[in-house]
C-alpha cells in the first residue's frame, strides 16, 4: 500500500493510500481505524465490526499505516479543510480503511466531493445518524455515492433514506451479488443507480 499525499504541503495535506487486494486499481483516503471511537466500540459487539479487517490489519502488518491515517483523522475531523485536495481518479473511495468520527468529518468529505466534481467518491458508512444529520442541513453533491454498511450479518436490508446504496454481509452466496471479484471489475459501488441493494 503505497502512500502520497494531497494538498499543498505533506505535514498539511491529507494521504492518500493506494489500495491492494480486492480494491486494486482504486485509491483512497483512509482514516485510523483503531483511534476511532465508534470502531473501538463496535468491535465488542456481534456484527461485521467483531471480525474487522481494518483493526486486524492495522496491528499487524499494517502497523505501518497508522501515523498516516491518523494524520488524516486528525485533519478531517478537527476543523474545515483550508486547501481542498485535487482528485484526478475517475472514481475514488473514502475509507477502505475507517469510518466517519463526526460531522466535520462528513463536512469535509463533501467539500473534496464538491471540490472535484468530474471524480465519482463512495463512501461507506454504518452511521446513519451522521449522515441524517448532516443531510438535513445541506445537499449531498451528486458525484457523491453514500453507502450504508449495514453491520448486521445474514441481515439483508434496503436503502436506508439519506442514502444512495446499501452493502450487507452474508455468510452464504446464494443471493450475492457482490462476490469477492475485485471491485474494478464490478463498479456497482462506484456507479449512481443500477444495483442499490449489494449483497
Amino acid at each position: 500500500m503505497v502512500l502520497g499525499v494531497l494538498g499543498s504541503s505533506s505535514d498539511r495535506a491529507l494521504k492518500i493510500s493506494t489500495m491492494t487486494g480486492k480494491l486494486d486499481g482504486f485509491r483512497a483516503i483512509n482514516t485510523n481505524t483503531v483511534t476511532n471511537p465508534f470502531c473501538i466500540k463496535m468491535k465488542e459487539s456481534d456484527t461485521i465490526c467483531g471480525v474487522c479487517y481494518s483493526h486486524r490489519m492495522l496491528n499487524t502488518f499494517r502497523k505501518g499505516c497508522q501515523p498516516a491515517w491518523q494524520h488524516n483523522s486528525d485533519m478531517l475531523s478537527q476543523a474545515p479543510l483550508t486547501t481542498i485536495p485535487t482528485i484526478m481518479d475517475r472514481v475514488f473511495r473514502f475509507h477502505g480503511h475507517g469510518e466517519l468520527l463526526n460531522a466535520q468529518h462528513l463536512e469535509n468529505i463533501i467539500a473534496i466531493a464538491e471540490g472535484n466534481p468530474a471524480t465519482t467518491f463512495s463512501l461507506w458508512t454504518k452511521r446513519k445518524e451522521l449522515i441524517r444529520a448532516v443531510s438535513i442541513k445541506q445537499a449531498m453533491p451528486s458525484n457523491l455515492i453514500l453507502i450504508y454498511s449495514n453491520p448486521k450479518i445474514d441481515d439483508v436490508k434496503g436503502v436506508p433514506k439519506y442514502f444512495d446504496k446499501v452493502f450487507n454481509n452474508v455468510t452464504g452466496e446464494a443471493d450475492a451479488n457482490c462476490t469477492g471479484q475485485q471491485c474494478k471489475d464490478c463498479l456497482k459501488c462506484y456507479t449512481k443507480g443500477g444495483t442499490n441493494v449489494i449483497v
